[in-house]
């Protein structure tokens, strides 16, 4: 960012760069030259970022709205049952929470190119991180952190009867196609209500919820026990952010937080995880090769 001389006028550089994205997000440059919007930050189109992709499917896939509704309510067994085991975790997991900012922008600019989700590249990424940070991918027994053989990880999916939690079973062997048909299976399943296995809902070794497609920015979520960690996923916005060369650009930029059980991780464990998932969002075309 860059100021004139004239007081009156601030003037910005925008790279060719951030004035393509911009456009391609209708975000409106101009009032960066009005010095009565300078203190004011620009954000991308929400709608951009939470309607369907060219499929019709949100980038979001946790978020199914079913069309068999024999029942609007929440299911009150379902809430019973969940109430029992936030209300176990909360008093007794000592949480701890870190959160890092991910500049989503290419992987924006991918997933239409795939026909995938953001989400899938999400559970992508952190399966990889999950094998990389074994200890994340662990639970605790009574006296000690142990680490688990297998990362499966389980998906918040929000329906009209409840709150599901289906899993995605070795993860780190599945293509990004994969886990996209996998995922969107097991939402559309979870919608339906009652069709869910009990392979497809037990085995959890990690969980992630994704509450972006709500436009919430961050949140910390409740760890599922016997589970180590959860990872809460927030909205993905335009936001200006200062680039390598100390200038203004445009990025589109996601908070994830990271739960974790303060017997098993600490934060500096919680960071480094966190970092790594960053580091395969922020360079996404890693995530289209093989499964490990």
């Amino acid at each position: 960012m860059t100021e004139s001389n004239n007081n009156d006028v601030n003037q910005f550089d925008v790279s060719p760069a951030a004035q393509n994205l911009a456009t391609e997000l209708g975000i409106n440059l101009e009032p960066l030259n009005d010095s009565s919007s300078k203190r004011k930050s620009i954000v991308g189109d929400r709608e951009e970022c939470q309607n369907a992709s060219g499929n019709g499917n949100s980038l979001y896939s946790q978020k199914v709205s079913s069309d068999h509704h024999p029942e609007r309510e929440k299911s009150i067994k379902i809430r019973r049952l969940l109430a029992r085991k936030m209300e176990k975790a909360w008093q007794t997991i000592p949480h701890v929470y870190v959160t890092i900012a991910v500049d989503m922008t290419d992987v924006v600019r991918l997933y239409r190119e795939l026909d995938v989700t953001i989400n899938d590249f999400i559970i992508a990424a952190t399966a990889r991180a999950l094998v990389e940070h074994p200890w994340v991918n662990a639970t605790w027994n009574g006296e000690q952190g142990v680490e688990l053989s297998e990362v499966n990880i389980a998906m918040a999916t929000a329906t009209d009867r409840g709150l599901y939690y289906p899993v995605l079973h070795n993860c780190p062997h599945l293509t990004l196609r994969q886990i996209s048909t996998e995922s969107k299976m097991l939402a559309e399943k979870a919608a339906s209500g009652n069709s869910l296995t009990e392979d497809e809902t037990s085995g959890g070794t990690f969980t992630i919820t994704n509450m972006g497609m709500f436009g919430v920015e961050s949140f910390g979520a409740i760890i599922t026990p016997p589970q180590a960690a959860v990872l809460s996923v927030g909205a993905v916005k335009g936001e200006f952010v200062v680039d390598n060369q100390g200038g203004p650009n445009v990025a589109l930029m996601m908070r994830l937080t990271l739960s974790a059980d303060h017997r098993v991780l600490d934060g500096a464990d919680a960071s480094e995880f966190l970092g790594t998932i960053k580091s395969y969002l922020e360079a996404p075309i890693v995530l289209t090769e093989d499964g490990l």
